[in-house]
């Protein structure tokens, strides 16, 4: 066994060379590489493809920015108008173009996309059944919530009587603060 027709020993497949090996840190500047060389491109990257994952994820980030450049403009509120408008303004432009050009980075469109044609796989629930589910949730947790807080006074009333429990009523709720 292991052995080949002429009698030589059967040669064992060699392994490939794992990631922290000397082609690791390669692939990692060749992924940058095409980060970079998108971020100054112009060209889109499947443009009819994944188009409300696209907006959504892009509309989310846009509001993050736009959340941290309002907190930049009310700290230059004691700088001059031209600074207080223009340094928010100009790092507005270059987020804006940062997030237009993530949008069509390859790797992360095909993740967009991928996305999308899953959540169109999703079978959701219809307009009536939702109402009637949250109906029946929101009923139950009110029906616990009496039922619960009944047992409990019931319970706090029968251990004042039998004397286990003290309650002088000069602290909080539930306080035995006297």
């Amino acid at each position: 066994m292991g052995k080949v027709k002429d009698g030589a020993p059967a040669s064992k497949a060699s392994k490939p060379p794992k990631a922290g090996a000397t082609g690791g840190g390669s692939k990692r500047r060749k992924d940058f590489a095409l980060f970079v060389t998108n971020l100054f491109s112009a060209k889109l990257h499947k443009p009819k493809q994944g188009q409300y994952a696209r907006i959504y994820t892009a509309a989310g980030l846009g509001v993050v920015v736009a959340l941290g450049l309002w907190r930049l403009y009310d700290a230059l509120l004691s700088s001059s108008p031209a600074i207080r408008f223009g340094v928010p303004t100009a790092i507005g432009a270059a987020f804006a173009w940062f997030i237009f050009r993530l949008m069509e980075y390859p790797p992360f469109v095909e993740f967009l996309i991928a996305t999308e044609a899953e959540m169109n796989k999703v079978s959701w629930t219809s307009r009536d059944d939702l109402y009637r589910a949250t109906t029946v949730v929101l009923s139950t947790v009110v029906l616990m919530s009496v039922y619960l807080f009944g047992v409990d006074w019931v319970w706090s009333n029968l251990l004042q009587i039998l004397g286990v429990l003290k309650f002088g009523g000069g602290g909080a709720f539930g306080s035995s603060a006297g």
